[in-house]
Parts: C-alpha cells; structure tokens; sequence
C-alpha cells in the first residue's frame, strides 16, 4: 500500500490486500491505468511473473519464489488527479477495514455436482429453510437434470437454460440469472445471490479485471468473508457449486441449515 515515486497521482495494492478490492463501494473513483509493479524495485512486472502471480493468488504459496513474488508485487492504480488518488486511498482504507470483518451470517458451503446441490437445496425447503434465504452459483455450462443429461432445447451457454437456475434449485428458488465472468465465462446465479450478481461483476470485471477475482466479488457482495469468498471462487472455476443461507432471513434455523448442508455434503472453506 503507498504512493509510488513517479510524477503521476498513483497507489499501490500490495497483492496480499487485494481481496479488499471486493469491498470497495461502486462509486469510488476510476483509475485512468492499472499496471504491475515490483514494489521493491517500483519497475514493472514482466507477463512471466504477472501470470504466476495470478495462478497462485487465491492459493497459499508452497514455494519460497512464490512466497517471495507474493510479498513484492503489488498493483499500481494511476489517477488523472491527486484528489482522486486521495479519494481512492480513503476508499480503499475502508474496504480493507470490511474485510477485516467476519461475516458469521452467511452458511456457505461448496458442492462436488450440481445433482448433490439440487438435493440439498431440496431438503432445505423441505424442512422450512426460507427460500429467500437460500443461494445457489455454479458454472453455466455444468447444468444437467441428472448429472449426465443437457437440459432438453438449450445449449449449455444459453440464457434460458442459466434462467432455470439447475432443475430442483431453480425451481424451488425461482429466480435465476447468468452473469459472464471475466476469464470464467458464463456463470449461473440463483436465489438471494443472484439480485446483485450482474452490477458487481460488471463493475470488479470493468476496472480490476486483470486481477481476477470477479466471483469473488460477487460472493463478499453476499456477504460471504472476503478470505473465504477467494477459496470458493477456486472450486467455482474447477466446477462445483456453491450453496449458502442467509441466517439473517432463516432466523432460529441456522443449526437445521448448516445440519442438512453438511450431512448433504457440503464443505467449507474453513474446514478445508
């Protein structure tokens, strides 16, 4: 975090506070250029060592030269005025404040396949788990009515099958949305999750997309931990499901919720 040296009005992300570019509000100001930097050396990255950065952003690194790419690098974010740097700086001050914060409302879990999600979404309604209160995200092109049948009439892209939301969760949930993520593609939303889905992807995706983290964006948005927002992007992109409750909406129910989401075999982030 800093200003860099140069004559241009700019501030330094170091990688490790990325996550709480998730938590920034949307009408912070926009930075006319974003480029990677070796905060040591204030020289710029080379593509090499941006694409291992990125790879392994949401991982812990294992190796000393990731650890030590890790700690240097950070995201330069250049303003045409001092005034708007300043605002981004204050903005970012307190987005890294939110996601100092544990959001201990939100049970989120993650799933193998999309039929074991549907299932659980299914006992959830069954036992009276508000339907409001329940999410469901998963990868556009993963749907299937039994895990090894297309939706009949529609490409696995399309936007009629993303707008069923995933047979038994779609149904039940009633309201589904696709939002396509920068280096993902097309993703399905559905339930509470899929209200501001679209808005917070296209604004992360518009001015950070090289960082990645776009679903990510879109869960902290839900109000999902930004650290735990990082690790169920990861098992989004290699093609399981998500699958929370609002225990704000679902009062009293949490220990049904989270009982029947793990018998169901959903697994968290901070069990993993």
């Amino acid at each position: 975090m800093g200003h860099d040296q140069t004559s241009e009005p700019a501030y330094v992300i170091k990688a490790e506070e990325l996550s709480a570019l998730n938590y920034l509000d949307p009408d912070h100001p926009r930075p006319l250029l974003t480029e990677w930097i070796n905060r040591g050396t204030d020289q710029k990255m080379r593509r090499t060592s941006i694409d291992l950065l990125l790879r392994t952003l949401t991982e812990d690194p294992t190796s000393p030269s990731v650890m030590r790419l890790h700690r240097t690098s950070g995201l330069r974010v250049i303003f045409a005025t001092d005034r708007e740097r300043d605002a981004f700086a204050n903005a970012f001050a307190g987005a890294r404040a939110q996601l100092a914060l544990r959001h201990d409302f939100i049970i989120a879990t993650i799933f193998e396949d999309l039929p074991s999600a549907q299932h659980a979404v299914a006992e959830l309604s069954a036992a009276g788990i508000p339907e409001a209160s329940i999410s469901l995200l998963h990868r556009a092109g993963e749907f299937s009515l039994d895990g090894s049948e297309d939706w009949k009439g529609h490409s696995k892209m399309s936007v009629a099958a993303a707008v069923a939301g995933g047979g038994i969760a779609g149904a039940l949930l009633g309201i589904g949305i696709m939002v396509m993520v920068p280096g993902l593609g097309a993703v399905a939303a559905a339930g509470a999750i899929a209200a501001g889905g679209v808005s917070s992807v296209a604004t992360f995706g518009g001015i950070f997309g090289a960082t990645g983290g776009a679903m990510a964006k879109m869960l902290t948005d839900h109000d999902v931990d930004g650290r735990e927002a990082n690790y169920y992007e990861r098992q989004i992109r290699r093609g399981r499901v998500f699958v929370s409750v609002d225990t704000r909406i679902a009062e009293g129910q949490a220990d049904e919720a989270r009982r029947i989401l793990m018998e169901r075999g959903g697994q968290t982030a901070r069990a993993a």
